[in-house]
This record gives structure tokens, sequence and C-alpha cells, in this order.
């Protein structure tokens, strides 16, 4: 399967679509990071908020992993490129493994480029401290809790994307779908948690458990979700696997 996982870095890397993503997020940080710097009173642009989210890359570099993760299988087949790697004596399992490994890689990477550029602009033009105490936690350990929401919100929607990308034939609707889960979590948590305040059983509904990012930050939302931090993550793990699971079966059965 390293044949597969390197083929799969190859093709990765070989796309300009990967490079110019990468360039994009890297920009727009560097952009919010010397606007906040200029305007320094505009609420949306102080340090305190620009960081944590990675000086607004955070959402693009899950953006680009869905984009990848849902392409990475239905282009496969709508090039007929597939055909060839099945009839080389690799199984369906290796096939989908090395894919999903080298998603998660890309997605982890692109994180670690934006967590990068993110420390080295509050260091070079914001001054940031990172030590300083806040709420009860440094700036620091609001970030690493962050980092840690949002890899385990990512990884949810990365299995949901691969799902429908498998189950639907098309990355388009994956990516949709994907792009509708995280713009979910971004606007529409307040309409979420008020029916779950209702109803408490749609507590248990996936997009719930894609707050855990906002939960391990916000004691607010625990009240809100009506489930505790090892549950959220908990439950955020089992949906990944379980959207995981349905893509395989999906990618076992799938012509070619």
């Amino acid at each position: 399967m390293g044949t597969l996982i390197k083929q799969e870095w190859y093709k990765l890397a070989h796309k300009n679509g990967t490079w110019i993503a990468i360039g994009v997020m890297v920009a727009i940080q560097v952009f919010v990071a010397v606007m906040g710097r200029l305007y320094p009173d505009v609420a949306l642009l102080k340090p305190e908020v620009t960081t944590i989210v990675d000086y607004y890359g955070g959402g693009l570099v899950i953006f680009i992993a869905i984009a990848n993760v849902a392409s990475t299988v239905s282009m496969e087949f709508q090039y007929g490129t597939m055909k060839q790697l099945l009839y080389r004596q690799y199984y369906r399992s290796q096939v989908f493994m090395s894919k999903v490994i080298v998603a998660i890689c890309h997605f982890v990477l692109l994180q670690a480029i934006a967590s990068v550029v993110t420390f080295a602009l509050a260091a070079g033009l914001n001054g940031y401290d990172w030590m300083a105490v806040h709420q009860g936690r440094s700036n620091l350990a609001a970030y690493g809790l962050s980092l840690a929401g949002f890899m385990l919100m990512g990884l949810m929607l990365l299995s949901c994307a691969l799902m429908l990308s498998t189950v639907l034939k098309t990355n388009a609707a994956a990516i949709i779908s994907g792009f509708v889960g995280y713009f979910v979590v971004e606007i529409a948590s307040s309409i979420l948690t008020a029916l779950i305040a209702k109803w408490e059983f749609l507590k248990w509904n996936p997009f719930t458990f894609l707050l855990v990012g906002q939960q391990l930050t916000s004691d607010s939302v625990r009240s809100l979700t009506h489930l505790s931090d090892p549950v959220m993550i908990a439950g955020s793990l089992i949906y990944t696997l379980v959207f995981g699971l349905i893509a395989y079966a999906s990618f076992r059965k799938r012509s070619i």
C-alpha cells in the first residue's frame, strides 16, 4: 500500500490547485494580520480574536481539505483511472485506505502551515502574548483547545464528504455538503441549540457534534448542547467512523 500512498501524494503535489489554495490561505492570513496592525480598534481584527482562528485561515483549511477529499474518489471513477488501479492487483480496501491516509495527512499539513504562519504573524506583527491569561486559561491553551476541536470537527466533515462522494458518485454534492456543515457550525449554531432546548433528543444529531470546537473553548456552549465534553469528543469520533465505514462499503460496491 506504500506505493499507492506515494502515488496519491504525487497526484496531490502535482495539482496546481493544491499550491494555489495554500498560497491564497497564507495571503489571507497575512492580509488580516496587516489590517489588524493598521486598524487595532476594529473588533474583528483584534489579535485575541484573529489568532485563535489562524487569522481567518482556519476556514480555508477545511474548505481546501473538503474539496480534495470529495474529488479524490469521484475523479478517479470519472476519468477511468480507478479501473487501472484495480487491474494492477490492488485490493479496493488498499486503494480506499491510501486515499483516506493521504486526505487526513493533507488536512493535518494544511493546519500545520496555518498554525506556523499564525505564530510567525503573531510574533512579528502583533506582538501577541501567548502566555497571557484570559478567562482562566492562557492564550496558548485556548488556541490548543480550539485547534483540537477544529481538528475533530474537520475529520467529521471530511468523512461525511468522502461518504457522499462515494454514495452520490459526484464530488460537487460532497463539497457542498461539507461547506454546509461548516456554515452550520459558524452561522446556524444558535438555531440548532434552540431546537435542542425544545426537543432534547435532537442533541444526538451529527450537527450537534460539529460544535465540539466551540464547546471545548466556551463553557456556555455546554449548557446549550446538553452534552459533556467527553461525550462531544466521543460522539464526533463515532460519527467520523460511521461515515467512513459507509463510504468504504459504498466504495466496495461501486462498479467501475
